[in-house]
């Protein structure tokens, strides 16, 4: 006999899943509607809380509770957390795997348990059934969470269970059907069914911990980017600009800063409206990002003006890629928008003189003469160092 009773194990096991679910379902309300899935995570929950239920009260309620709604609510309900996954991870959901799992559930225990009884036979469905979902659902977390330390841990925790699962698979054959009771004593369905147990109790909480990660780093990501081009905002250019200077502090080296203004930008809004104003300070963002060299940062200065950090370039490198920039503009291959031009203002200067005050200092006098000059044109500082 078992140091302590099955029955009650799984009894207290279907106390965890529901009541976090009902916290998934309260925090699921306030996610943002990109981050998905966390709905059917609580679902499951929910559905494998009450089979757990069920199973514990076999015997006390009618077979086709304890047997066939239980087994074929733990179907659904880690289907559920399945297809909750791959919507998380932005991947089609496997509907129509989870209805065959479920068919096949249905047909196997209502034969095994009014047609043909047998314990054993219903034993093997279910841990096959069981072991491709936990399977899939491994899979999954570990592909497509392997960035999320959450999500690594919870498929290695579906991992085990899979492993578990199919351990008692096999060896039902080897205990023969007739030994293969729910709450039977032998060492495999003792580990079978504690490990469940404990899945039971961790796994909803280790979703909730996936969704919490994931809503963090978004609303990290959205606190340093500027919403509707997606470059840095002014706070993150401030944070990479007083990074790069440290660095070239301590290795030596120069900072250039482009400051970008969309020339008559405010004639465009008013002719076009500011819808195709929006369209084209997106358009700038995407083709301007593409001329830029590998290690930059690209930053939405203030309406329609942007700036440019390049840590290490020399004045006439910057000159080089602000032309580039410039004639990339120049040369609108987009007929749905309406021609636009930009004017760029350049400062470069070593690491212990390039406070952002300075550089955006000179870099703005050098604007104001490219705007002066006839506009579509770049300047560099009079105060540009030179090597």
């Amino acid at each position: 006999m078992p140091a302590f009773d099955l029955r009650t194990v799984i009894l207290m096991s279907s106390v965890m899943p529901g009541l976090m679910a009902l916290v998934m379902f309260s925090l699921g309300r306030g996610f943002p509607t990109n981050i998905r899935g966390v709905g059917n995570w609580a679902s499951g929950a929910l559905i494998v809380s009450a089979s757990a239920l069920l199973l514990a009260l076999r015997g006390s309620v009618p077979d086709w509770l304890s047997i066939v709604a239980a087994n074929c609510g733990m179907i659904v309900g880690t289907g559920l957390w399945l297809t909750g996954s791959q919507r998380f991870f932005g991947l089609l959901p496997s509907w129509r795997f989870l209805v065959l799992m479920l068919a096949i559930g249905v047909t196997a225990l209502s034969w095994m348990t009014w047609v043909h009884p047998s314990v054993g036979g219903r034993t093997l469905c279910m841990t096959a059934v069981l072991a491709l979902i936990y399977g899939r659902q491994s899979l999954v977390m570990l592909r497509y969470g392997r960035r999320e330390s959450s999500a690594v841990f919870l498929g290695a925790m579906f991992l085990v269970q899979t492993v578990v699962t199919f351990a008692r698979f096999v060896t039902t054959f080897g205990a023969g059907f007739a030994h293969a009771e729910l709450f039977a004593s032998d060492a495999v369905q003792v580990l079978y069914l504690t490990t469940g147990a404990l899945m039971s109790l961790t796994v909803t909480v280790g979703f909730l911990l996936v969704g919490m990660d994931r809503l963090r780093t978004q609303l990290e990501q959205q606190s340093f980017a500027d919403p509707l081009t997606g470059l840095l905002n002014r706070r993150a250019f401030l944070t990479a600009h007083q990074e790069e200077r440290e660095t070239m502090m301590r290795t030596g080296g120069l900072l250039s800063l482009l400051l970008i203004d969309l020339d008559h930008f405010k004639a465009i809004n008013d002719t076009f409206g500011h819808a195709k104003g929006d369209d084209i300070l997106v358009d700038f963002s995407q083709r301007a990002a593409s001329m830029l060299p590998r290690h930059h940062h690209f930053a939405r200065w203030g309406g329609e003006e942007f700036a440019v950090l390049l840590p290490g370039l020399n004045p006439e490198r910057a000159v080089e890629v602000a032309e580039a920039v410039r004639a990339r503009i120049a040369g609108n291959d987009d007929h749905l928008l309406p021609d636009y031009t930009c004017s760029i203002g350049i400062a470069c200067k070593a690491s212990g003189d390039a406070t952002i005050e300075r550089l955006v200092k000179d870099a703005d006098e050098a604007l104001y003469r490219a705007k002066h000059n006839g506009r579509n044109c770049t300047e560099v500082s009079d105060q540009v160092i030179l090597l």
